[in-house]
């Protein structure tokens, strides 16, 4: 299996939120399972009660409308999953990574899904202030030869919120990211329609 087929197998593995990406790769894992970035309705599903698992960051508040899953496993800094390695990375954690004390708290717990030396970075959802970090944060997995083969981003149209102070800001910044990572590092991109695809993305989720 090469490293743009490994990605794909990842991609296949989880539900994202509330994404997946349809693609003909093998999963990793034999469960139906999904990782969740933040406490945000939108990013939450109903058919996370017929999941086999929920991976939650432990500092995540659960919506009082899925409080009653029975299927949540808390993570504090790790899992593993069979064949599949999962970290959640939160703000205290990339001040710590990067050993920049002046990095905001993202809007969303980051996770490294990784499976015999190939990783993919999913990042749920962005504030503007998040597109530098992540930038950071890339750049130096790689100076760390912890190279990076896979990034998720969300997708903005034009959009208020998030920091952005112009309809599209945050649209562009994320496309500029994403370009210069592909550039750069030769990183395969995943997109979740947040609300429209990315032109940017190799690879397109479906919002399920």
């Amino acid at each position: 299996m090469n490293v743009d087929e490994a990605v794909e197998s990842i991609l296949v593995s989880l539900q994202w939120d509330r994404w997946r990406f349809m693609l003909p790769a093998k999963p990793i894992i034999n469960l139906d399972a999904a990782v969740v970035s933040h406490g945000h309705m939108d990013h939450w599903h109903r058919n996370f009660y017929q999941k086999d698992l929920i991976l939650v960051p432990w500092e995540v508040r659960v919506p009082k409308q899925f409080a009653g899953l029975r299927n949540i496993l808390r993570v504090n800094h790790h899992q593993f999953l069979k064949r599949m390695y999962l970290v959640k990375i939160n703000g205290r954690d990339l001040r710590r990574l990067l050993s920049i004390s002046s990095i905001p708290t993202p809007h969303s717990i980051w996770w490294i899904a990784a499976s015999s030396g190939t990783r993919v970075l999913f990042i749920g959802d962005m504030n503007v202030a998040d597109v530098e970090t992540a930038k950071i944060f890339v750049e130096e997995m790689f100076r760390v030869n912890q190279p990076l083969h896979g990034l998720i981003l969300p997708s903005f149209g034009g959009v208020l919120g998030h920091g952005a102070k112009k309809a599209m800001e945050i649209s562009h910044k994320i496309a500029d990211l994403a370009y210069h990572v592909r550039d750069e590092y030769n990183v395969k991109l995943g997109g979740l329609p947040h609300p429209v695809n990315a032109e940017w993305a190799d690879y397109n989720a479906i919002k399920v």
